[in-house]
């Protein structure tokens, strides 16, 4: 806070009868004279001479200071607010007054003033007010600049005064400087956090194809092993090599089991057994059969027995003796075998392998289908994947954005809420400016992938928007290949709304990138103009005459902004049907409302 400012260095009153010399005073002083009633007269800032206060009417003598008083101010109980209404500047003022002369001197001391502080205080925030209104509150500068030009020239107040020197320094208060403050580092982590993003998707893309990889030759090396014990695994005896094989060192443990194995077979023979001869021995005494035959069914039987517990030898069944007068049994007539067209042929009993003589010998019928010879094949599903990109123009008009940012919002929802069509797909976003941004890196679009989301920017540069396309390209042809997966010639769907900047000057850049005798990665270039864009350069920019499209002179911007935006989903969305069906044929139609580029020349 300033201290009090006193002018009036000395008041005394005007004596009668000078004895001496007339007081002089000091070369900053002028001397003031006032009357009994009030009146105040300056004779040139000197005092009276000795005869002249004999006979004078002046009663009180003033010495007013007239050396510049230089000072220092905040407004702080009066700040400048911004434009916004809640923040506010912190004004810091330096200036300089004085006394404007010995003319001065006489209206200060008639003013009656004390201290001129406060009189010069009003000045200036008369002089400010309201100035803060016309800026934000991020422009404290410009605000800074503007009060000092209000205050540049000298300025005279009439109580003889005079107001010069003023500089104004501006800077937001300790509220705003915490808004700025967060402002700056929301912006700096949206940069570091942008910055961070594309290595982080390249590590991912990377690992994904690494752990791809690794799974794949987990899956051959699982399959070639499965192979390898195709043999073991039908048996018991199988299961305990496999487990020999697989754990070498374990040799007594295997040699275990086989002999746990062995054990439990006898013990089930055994029993088997047993109950085979109470069956025996019952329909002997029953007269079911006779004494001689029983041996043979006995080991038959037990034969049978062995072989249900995992043996492989079976008893061997003696011949019946042969019986005088008697011959084999005849086999019945066989019906005639009747076949359905077309269904299975169910396997009968094995055909008997020595005949008695005179009787025909039984085979089985076995039925053939040939494929027809007319019959076409069935296309195979395509395994490759479709790379497409969409590079789009946003120097547009925001009703054209809007639409366009619709359309893709569209064209996600279809790709993500059908896994068929998107598989054979892999979509890429990039938005065309001055500089091209990438707005959704080459990816499958799947539900949990994000909507990319064009924003509106100045200027419009077809070489940046090649150059990068053509780096994208060449990235991404080489990481979808790592993944083992057929790659077919990319497609590029370019919208441009306006004439570059640069002229014709991309035109070595565009023959780069779409040499295809020079680069195998060379795209189809698919060109739709629109507003402001020219016809002969949108036919240039097609790699086909049929690939270029522009819209209609009468249609603005933003029809054919959504017209352009039903086209890329219905295109897109139908040639991933297509993939999906086995046919990788591209099939193109004009947007609604665009001719040929050609006829628009």
């Amino acid at each position: 806070m300033n201290q009090p400012v006193s002018l009036i260095v000395n008041q005394s009153p005007v004596p009668r009868f000078a004895v001496g010399p007339t007081k002089a005073r000091e070369p900053h002083l002028a001397v003031v004279y006032a009357t009994a009633s009030g009146e105040v007269v300056c004779v040139d800032g000197r005092p009276l001479t000795p005869g002249q206060q004999v006979f004078s009417r002046y009663r009180t003598r003033y010495e007013v200071d007239m050396r510049p008083q230089n000072r220092g101010a905040v407004l702080r109980n009066n700040p400048l607010v911004s434009r916004d209404g809640v923040h506010a500047f912190e004004v810091t003022l330096s200036f300089t007054f004085r006394i404007d002369g010995w003319k001065g001197a006489e209206e200060f001391v008639r003013s009656g003033l004390t201290d001129p502080l406060p009189l010069v205080h009003g000045h200036l925030i008369s002089l400010f007010h309201g100035a803060g209104q016309l800026f934000s509150i991020e422009d404290s500068f410009g605000l800074q600049r503007h009060l000092n030009q209000l205050c540049a020239a000298p300025a005279n107040l009439p109580q003889g005064l005079v107001v010069d020197g003023c500089r104004a320094s501006v800077r937001p208060d300790s509220k705003a400087l915490a808004f700025l403050e967060s402002l700056i580092d929301a912006d700096w982590k949206e940069r570091r956090d942008s910055a961070e993003h594309v290595p982080a998707v390249g590590g991912a893309h990377r690992g994904g194809q690494l752990g791809a990889i690794q799974q794949s030759y987990e899956i051959e090396s699982t399959k070639r092993q499965a192979d390898a014990f195709d043999g073991m695994l039908t048996n018991s005896e199988g299961l305990i090599r496999h487990y020999l094989v697989t754990h070498p060192g374990d040799a007594a443990g295997a040699f275990e089991m086989s002999r746990q194995l062995e054990a439990a077979r006898m013990a089930t023979a055994e029993l088997q057994n047993q109950r085979a001869l109470g069956l025996f021995q019952v329909m002997a005494e029953k007269g079911l059969i006779v004494a001689g035959d029983l041996d043979l069914l006995r080991q038959q039987l037990t034969g049978q027995v062995g072989m249900a517990t995992g043996g492989h030898v079976a008893l061997s069944a003696t011949a019946p003796p042969a019986l005088p007068g008697t011959r084999p049994w005849d086999a019945p007539d066989a019906a005639p075998a009747q076949l359905a067209a077309g269904a299975p042929q169910q396997p009968s009993a094995p055909a008997q392998q020595h005949a008695a003589p005179g009787h025909p010998q039984v085979y089985e019928p076995t039925l053939m289908v040939p494929a027809p010879s007319n019959a076409a094949p069935a296309p195979a599903a395509f395994s490759g994947a479709a790379l497409i990109y969409l590079v789009l123009d946003e120097s547009l008009d925001r009703g054209s954005l809007d639409e366009l940012n619709r359309g893709l919002a569209s064209l996600h929802s279809a790709l993500s809420g059908a896994p068929g069509v998107s598989a054979a797909l892999r979509l890429c976003v990039l938005g065309m400016a001055a500089a091209t941004e990438l707005r959704l890196p080459l990816d499958t679009v799947l539900p949990s992938t994000r909507t990319p989301i064009l924003t509106g920017r100045p200027g419009l540069s077809y070489t940046h928007a090649f150059r990068t396309l053509q780096a994208l390209l060449r990235q991404d042809v080489a990481l979808v290949k790592t993944q083992r997966t057929q790659v077919l010639r990319p497609i590029v769907f370019f919208l441009t709304g306006g004439v570059p900047d640069e002229g014709t000057g991309w035109r070595s850049a565009y023959a780069e990138l779409v040499d295809q005798g020079g680069s195998s990665v060379a795209p189809h270039l698919i060109a739709l103009g629109l507003g402001g864009a020219e016809a002969s350069a949108v036919r240039t920019l097609a790699t086909r005459p049929e690939f270029g499209f522009m819209a209609a002179p009468h249609q603005d911007a933003a029809s054919a902004a959504h017209s352009v935006a039903a086209f890329l989903r219905d295109t897109i969305v139908g040639y991933g049907q297509r993939l999906g069906a086995g046919d990788p044929q591209f099939a193109l139609a004009a947007p609604d409302g665009f001719r040929a580029a050609d006829d628009a020349l």
